[in-house]
C-alpha cells in the first residue's frame, strides 16, 4: 500500500501548491504524512508536519489557484498565530534541551559526532544523501583536539543563542531580514549532519518565517 499512498500524497501536495481545492488536498497530505507514524522510530519531522498542517486547516482562506491577493485580510490571522506559537515552541524547547545538555553545551557532542563520522564514513551503508559534512569541516574540526573542542563549544553556544533569539527577532520588522538569514544558515548547517532526516524539518521551519512577518 505504501507506493500508491505515496503517489496520492505527492499528487495532493502538488494540487495544494497550485491552490485547487486546497482544504481537501491539505487533508489528504496530512493523512498521507500520518502514515509515516506507523513505522518511523523518531518521527519528529512528521509530528511537526502534522502540527503545521493542522494550523493551515483552520485558516479562513487557503487561496484560489496561482494568484496572490494583495488586499489586507484577517481570514488567516488565527492560523498564522498558531504557526508562530508552534515554531517558537520548537526553537525555545530545542535551545532549552541543548542548554541542559552538558555534552552539547561543552561542544563534545558536535566534536565527537564529526570525529566519528570522519573515521567511519567510508564504511557506512547508504552513504549517499545520508550525510553531507563538508570536507573542510572534517579536515580542520574532525580531529577531536582541544582546539577542535573549543571551536565546537563556541559553535554550540552560538546555536543555543540563535535558537533563543530567532522568534522575537523574526517578529520585529527591523531585525527580521537578519533573523531569516541566520535561520536559513543554521538550518543549512543542521541539514549537513543528516540531510535526509532534517531537510523536511528545515524546510518547514524556515517556511513558517512567512507567518512571523504578516
Amino acid at each position: 500500500m505504501y507506493r500508491p499512498a505515496l503517489i496520492v500524497r505527492a499528487t495532493a501536495g502538488a494540487i495544494l501548491a497550485i491552490g485547487l481545492v486546497p482544504r481537501l488536498a491539505l487533508l489528504v497530505v496530512l493523512v498521507g504524512a500520518a502514515m509515516e507514524l506507523l513505522y518511523l522510530k523518531s518521527p519528529n519531522a512528521v509530528r511537526y508536519t502534522l502540527l503545521t498542517g493542522a494550523c493551515l486547516l483552520v485558516a479562513g482562506n487557503l487561496g484560489h489557484g496561482l494568484s496572490i491577493e494583495h488586499a489586507p485580510s484577517a481570514a488567516n490571522t488565527w492560523a498564522l498565530c498558531l504557526l508562530v506559537l508552534i515554531t517558537t515552541d520548537i526553537y525555545w524547547n530545542s535551545a532549552w534541551q541543548k542548554l541542559r545538555s552538558d555534552q552539547f553545551r561543552t561542544g563534545l557532542y558536535l566534536a565527537q559526532w564529526v570525529h566519528t563520522y570522519t573515521q567511519v564514513k567510508e564504511h557506512l551503508p547508504h552513504r549517499r544523501g545520508q550525510y553531507a559534512v563538508p570536507v573542510l569541516v572534517r579536515r580542520h574540526l574532525g580531529n577531536l583536539t582541544d582546539r577542535d573542542i573549543r571551536i565546537w563549544r563556541l559553535i554550540a553556544a552560538t546555536v543555543i543563542a540563535v535558537e533563543f533569539a530567532l522568534p522575537p527577532a523574526l517578529l520585529i520588522p527591523q531585525t527580521m531580514p537578519y533573523a531569516v538569514a541566520a535561520g536559513i544558515a543554521m538550518h543549512a548547517a543542521f541539514s549537513c549532519l543528516k540531510p535526509r532526516q532534517l531537510i523536511t524539518f528545515s524546510g518547514l521551519t524556515t517556511g513558517t518565517y512567512v507567518a512571523f512577518g504578516v
